[in-house]
């Protein structure tokens, strides 16, 4: 099968926290399952559905401080395992900052 993606993934756990706009945001903390320049895959809340827009922060391993983003969310699928209240999402950046976006990746190549 011919890989579609642009850019690679690289399985990688990063700590993220993620949190709808608006007035009855809803908030998490999560631990990446891989990650590309073009966005990531991450266990999320099911109350976050497919076309959500979600903000971002990223915590690189070498701490230097979280990379906000600005993220898309493409896809959702159920997780394997009795997490009733998670499920896989897909989610695309958006927006994010190409110098502070290159530090987190220099912790991931």
């Amino acid at each position: 099968m011919k890989e579609r993606r642009r850019f690679p993934r690289y399985d990688h756990a990063i700590e993220v926290r993620y949190s709808t706009p608006g007035i009855a945001a809803i908030e998490g903390y999560t631990v990446s399952k891989n990650i590309s320049r073009v966005g990531l895959r991450m266990p999320i809340t099911r109350i976050v559905k497919e076309g959500d827009v979600i903000n971002l922060d990223i915590e690189p391993k070498h701490k230097e401080g979280p990379v906000s983003a600005t993220g898309k969310v493409v896809w959702t699928r159920p997780i394997n395992r009795l997490a009733r209240l998670e499920m896989d999402a897909g989610v695309e950046f958006i927006k994010i900052d190409h110098s502070r976006a290159n530090r987190l990746f220099e912790s991931v190549y």
